[in-house]
């Protein structure tokens, strides 16, 4: 399979419709649903109790604590509120790669069909942005309740791609766009192989991190970090430029993979600094098994219905 299969992406989210998770950010949206929200009010579960205040619900009063403190005491409860997660997926030419198991571009468009209907399944407002080898190289999909946003986003990720691809629309950009529709309290995914990262990528993350909750899943292939000697073949770069190109140079590869290792190290502080957990996924990994194990790691809490 060179590129995702929607029919396929549809059947491997219903794998996820048992589960939920918790973003540890308090939402902020006035929509009823599952998740704890900052206000406080007539709700579905108690809070506290505190004194009477002038203006209070007199329907709220707790008697029996009102009975013991000889002075009236009011139940507070915590009004549960829905939350907006936002699918932030990378379709750039490079993800089109992979040596193990399967294209670094599947494996993505996987993990966004599982964490879609997860989220869903929680009642969220589903939504989602494509960056890449797409038409005006950027698209966003209003968040709702209904899949059909969810749907439009794995519809992208499927269509195939065209023949020749022109320069890499930058992960910056996106962030950049994503920052300005996310709704406060949103729980963001961002699926990319994180590969030549800019130096801006902190400030945009830095940026989003104020209002919302960030998790990276990192999509990678054994060959991203380290290539095997081999006799020389052809690449095409982003730009359609096709190079004859051997890998039997040890001098090169160890190049290579020194620049991985930059890469990911850069990528690495930028998360820890931004509060932004990061979730491997290799080529070859069981995606479901790997992004419930990272959502836990992450400190998203999960459970069943």
């Amino acid at each position: 399979m060179l590129h995702p299969d929607f029919s396929e992406l549809i059947r491997l989210g219903t794998k996820s419709q048992h589960l939920r998770f918790n973003s540890q950010r308090k939402t902020m949206t006035t929509g009823a649903g599952d998740h704890k929200s900052p206000f406080r009010g007539q709700g579905l579960e108690f809070y506290e109790v505190r004194k009477y205040q002038p203006g209070d619900d007199v329907r709220n009063i707790d008697w029996r604590v009102t009975a013991r403190m000889n002075q009236p005491f009011m139940k507070v409860f915590t009004e549960e509120r829905e939350r907006t997660v936002l699918l932030c997926v990378d379709a750039n030419a490079g993800m089109r790669f992979g040596t193990r198991g399967t294209f670094k571009s599947i494996q993505a468009a996987r993990a966004t069909a599982l964490l879609g209907s997860m989220a869903q399944a929680a009642n969220d407002r589903v939504g989602g942005l494509v960056f890449g080898d797409i038409p005006d190289g950027l698209k966003f999909y209003e968040p709702a309740r209904s899949r059909r946003p969810l749907w439009k986003v794995l519809k992208t990720l499927s269509n195939k791609p065209p023949e020749k691809t022109g320069k890499p629309f930058a992960m910056e950009d996106a962030l950049a766009m994503l920052e300005r529709v996310a709704p406060t309290g949103s729980l963001v995914f961002i699926v990319s192989d994180f590969l030549g990262i800019k130096d801006t990528l902190e400030k945009n993350m830095a940026a989003l991190r104020r209002r919302c909750d960030v998790i990276l899943i990192c999509i990678s292939d054994p060959a991203d970090r380290e290539l095997p000697p081999m006799e020389p073949v052809w690449f095409t770069s982003p730009g359609g430029i096709k190079v004859l190109a051997g890998t039997d140079n040890k001098k090169g590869r160890e190049t290579y993979a020194k620049q991985w290792h930059e890469n990911r190290d850069k990528l690495e502080s930028v998360a820890k600094r931004q509060r932004a957990h990061i979730i491997d996924l290799q080529t070859a990994s069981d995606v479901y098994r790997e992004i419930v194990k990272g959502l836990k790691l992450a400190g998203i809490r999960r459970s069943r219905r």
